[in-house]
């Protein structure tokens, strides 16, 4: 007995040390992720004079929000904006439209053919056409130059169907079936039963959707050439690429201002919005994605 109780002793002993080793590598892990942010943060509202001679490392030194003002003062950044805001709005709302509307008619065993399709998606997912064949297909279709293009290509991913094909694979059905004795259609259950119940996984693709299109390049370089359409991420990285503060806003009007400094201020304020976001929806996100790879 005295060995029984020694051994499950040193069982929760060694099992503590396991946790605390773990809080301790995952803390510094959270660290070494959230210090890019915290730097170009610490970067962005220190004083222009530091940020030119190189003296910011961990903390700020002195504080000035003039890289800010600079920033907000640029009209193509506004433009930027809209144009992303518009196109995050749009397509997160047509994409979790879609996708939902599809999982759940390709979940139904009573659908026909139901097999093929589920086939057919997830053909999609392992080949694609390609950039050329993609930048041909918006071409042709006249969506060039134009937002739709940034959103109609994009507009179901095969992922997000699978993870809602799982989670609506798991409701149990006899709510569906309760529903159409009381005399409901399709169309009634998907909206007034299945996408309450499927809260979670829903509002997981929501986050999905909204921050790819958030950070989405490549379309906006390949698809639109008019400046005032680019989205947010486009300008974002002609600023990063510019070399000097009259490429960053055409004029000798911020000359003074280090490049470093307006840099850093575009990127987190671009960054701020999505970051926002996330909040609202971090508590469907674990039990979302967790239910809809598990189930079915």
């Amino acid at each position: 007995m005295i060995s029984v109780g020694k051994n499950r002793e040193q069982i929760r002993e060694e099992t503590d040390v396991i946790k605390i080793i773990s809080y301790i590598v995952m803390t510094l892990f959270g660290l070494m992720c959230l210090f890019p942010f915290y730097y170009i943060f610490v970067v962005s509202i220190s004083a222009p004079q530091f940020v030119r001679e190189g003296q910011i490392i961990l903390w700020p030194k002195g504080f000035s929000l003039q890289a800010y003002k600079v920033t907000f003062n640029h009209a193509r950044f506004y433009s930027s904006f809209r144009i992303s805001v518009i196109r995050t709005l749009i397509g997160t709302a047509l994409g979790v439209t879609l996708s939902s509307s599809l999982a759940y008619a390709v979940s139904r065993k009573y659908l026909r053919g139901r097999k093929f399709f589920m086939v057919f998606i997830v053909f999609t997912m392992l080949f694609n056409g390609g950039i050329i064949p993609t930048y041909l297909v918006v071409r042709y279709t006249g969506l060039i130059d134009s937002i739709w293009a940034l959103i109609i290509p994009n507009m179901i991913n095969t992922f997000n169907v699978i993870v809602l094909v799982n989670f609506f694979k798991g409701i149990p059905d006899e709510i569906e079936e309760s529903a159409k004795i009381d005399g409901a259609n399709d169309l009634i259950i998907f909206y007034k039963l299945m996408i309450p119940v499927a809260m979670p996984a829903i509002a997981t693709i929501t986050l999905f959707i909204s921050v790819y299109h958030w950070n989405s390049l490549m379309d906006g370089i390949l698809y639109i050439n008019t400046p005032s359409k680019k989205p947010l991420q486009v300008y974002l990285n002609d600023i990063v690429a510019a070399g000097q503060t009259d490429d960053l806003f055409g004029d000798a009007s911020a000359r003074w201002m280090p490049t470093l400094s307006l840099k850093t201020a575009t990127i987190f304020a671009s960054t701020l919005p999505i970051l926002m976001v996330y909040p609202f929806l971090q508590k469907y996100f674990v039990k979302g994605i967790m239910v809809g790879s598990v189930k079915g």
